[in-house]
């Protein structure tokens, strides 16, 4: 169950990417909503889960996760994040950062959610 639930005109979002990371360095994503919105609902934020990793996450330059050594819910479990789902309006920043000092990472992000329609 997600909460709130998406209105039947609310636009899907799901866009994920892979990228490497080397040792030592950080991945740094930014979400910013495709529609003219005012509102981006965020239940679910997916991250690939490695050992010496520190994942982070800033929602309208507020952070909201993190620094923590788990993602917010990992790649393959795909579960609801936060109840109630994390909204922001103009952008949604994730930092990654592979605190290895000798394996390169890939690492996968996925924001799903919705964008709302107006009213």
């Amino acid at each position: 169950m997600i909460v709130p639930e998406p209105a039947p005109d609310d636009v899907p979002y799901n866009d994920p990417i892979t990228r490497s990371v080397d040792p030592g360095q950080q991945l740094i994503v930014t979400f910013e909503p495709t529609q003219q919105v005012t509102e981006f609902v965020l239940p679910t934020l997916a991250v690939s889960k490695h050992p010496s990793s520190s994942y982070e996450v800033w929602r309208d330059g507020e952070k909201v996760y993190g620094p923590a050594p788990i993602p917010p819910t990992d790649i393959d479990d795909l579960t609801a994040t936060w109840l109630p789902a994390r909204r922001f309006s103009t952008k949604l920043r994730i930092i990654v950062r592979n605190l290895s000092d000798a394996t390169t990472r890939r690492y996968s992000i996925q924001p799903i959610g919705w964008e709302v329609t107006g009213r």
